[in-house]
């Protein structure tokens, strides 16, 4: 039969294997762009172009994870930031630098990606034909 000392050193020695991941609220994953916890920029491609969006994840209080995004085209730069933050503290997450992210936001912005084979730069086929008369 185990002893409790041995159970306590064996969950220890399992912890320290896993990989970075399911991190506790408010820590920072090695991998973020943005290094803040929970936020993080996204360009997504839609009909009318690259749109950038800000999402937003966090664990509720029964441990669910939960994520949602706003549309910097629809709220603007400094509306999707802020219903961003808003949605992560929303669950007792710690408040993040909102200057900082604001100021990595609009690096974000300003450096637009250009999609090759995207909608960003097919000319549509009313240009054509106006182009064409």
């Amino acid at each position: 039969m185990p002893t409790p000392g041995a159970d306590a050193q064996a969950a220890a020695e399992s912890a320290r294997a896993r990989r970075p991941g399911g991190s506790k609220m408010g820590r920072l994953m090695w991998r973020s762009r943005t290094r803040t916890a929970g936020i993080r920029f996204e360009w997504a491609m839609r009909s009318c172009g690259p749109v950038l969006r800000v999402v937003a994840t966090w664990t509720d209080q029964q441990g669910q994870p939960h994520h949602t995004s706003y549309s910097v085209q629809c709220n603007g730069l400094e509306g999707a930031l802020d219903r961003a933050i808003a949605s992560r503290i929303s669950c007792g997450a710690p408040m993040p630098d909102r200057e900082d992210l604001l100021q990595r936001l609009r690096q974000e912005f300003a450096t637009a990606p250009h999609f090759a084979n995207g909608a960003a730069t097919a000319p549509s086929s009313t240009g054509l034909m106006a182009q064409a008369a």
